[in-house]
């Protein structure tokens, strides 16, 4: 099974109209899995995009823009019926993440390329609806949250601690945070968009190589290394961070964040080419991917790990010969 060219998929393919359904039906669930199961869905509402990936690099151009135009469609009667119309912009954007990675894939980008784009249609996209929520928010969308936070903070300290002296200073600190908190929502936003971008793609990949579809023409994820340009931006950022000025200190850390995601993935690509070297069992693997990716002392130790990759290149120690070897 190889990407097809242009032609009516009626003409040569059946499999096309299962796929179509099969495709339309899985967005749906993943997108709705994210509203009606509380955490656990959102693992799996933010695979939304991947049904989409698949059939535009299955078909191509206009056939592959069937699943996510019919499910948009679905989507937003569906969405209209249980009055929840405002998460229809969402949906929208997690199909369009979709057809930028599809389009990627089928047109060839690098994978560099490929992601960015899908992350900065979404994150653009969520500019312009923060944009214009503000513009109906009184005091602006900013102020609102700041507010709306710290009250969730003192609502939660009341209710499950005990009131002392240290409670109070407790909360004074959180509260004293909030707006600091409030302003790295740009880079907290940035970071999670690539890592959704990532795993959609690397699942993607993973589909296409179990199900004999033809695979990209990019290098081995053991062997990806971020842009080396991009230290500088490591650097920079990391200037910002200690400068006294308040803005540029947090885009310092707006900046930092979405440069340590992608570093992270760097890290990730080293454990993955010792996994491999070590022939460690999938299973296993799996759940030291989770315990890499869950557990905050791990994902840091994972973005220093790709950081220093940069110049170390951990991964051209060569394999130590064995004994029996000649």
């Amino acid at each position: 099974m190889a990407p097809s060219d242009n032609r009516s998929p009626y003409s040569g393919s059946p499999a096309w109209r299962r796929e179509l359904a099969l495709g339309v039906i899985a967005t749906l669930i993943f997108f709705a899995s994210m509203l009606v199961i509380p955490l656990a869905g959102t693992f799996f509402g933010i695979f939304t995009p991947m049904p989409t990936v698949l059939f535009l690099y299955r078909w191509g151009s206009p056939w592959g823009f069937w699943v996510p135009g019919i499910a948009a469609v679905v989507g937003f009667l569906a969405l209209s019926l249980l009055s929840m119309v405002e998460a229809a912009p969402f949906f929208v954007g997690l199909l369009g993440v979709g057809l930028v990675m599809g389009w990627g894939m089928r047109s060839r980008w690098s994978v560099e390329k490929t992601v960015a784009l899908a992350g900065i249609f979404l994150f653009g996209l969520g500019t312009v609806a923060f944009w214009l929520i503000s513009m109906e928010i009184e005091g602006g969308l900013v102020r609102h949250m700041e507010e709306s936070l710290g009250q969730t903070i003192s609502a939660v300290l009341q209710q499950y601690a005990a009131s002392s002296p240290e409670t109070r200073i407790l909360e004074q600190s959180l509260l004293d945070f909030v707006p600091t908190a409030v302003r790295l929502m740009p880079g907290v936003a940035a970071s999670s968009i690539l890592v959704v971008c990532w795993l959609n793609l690397f699942v993607a990949l993973r589909y296409c190589r179990l199900h004999g579809l033809p695979m990209p023409l990019w290098e081995r994820w053991t062997a990806w290394k971020a842009p080396e340009m991009l230290v500088w931006g490591v650097i920079a950022a990391g200037f910002m961070i200690l400068l006294p000025v308040r803005t540029l200190s947090l885009l310092g850390m707006n900046v930092s964040m979405v440069l340590g995601t992608v570093y992270l993935f760097q890290g990730l690509a080293v454990t993955s080419h010792y996994f491999e070297r070590w022939r460690l069992p999938r299973i296993l693997r799996a759940v030291l991917y989770g315990f890499c990716l869950l557990q905050m002392p791990a994902t840091l130790g994972m973005i220093l790990l790709g950081l220093a990759d940069v110049w170390i290149d951990f991964r051209r120690f060569p394999r130590k010969p064995s004994a029996t070897s000649p």
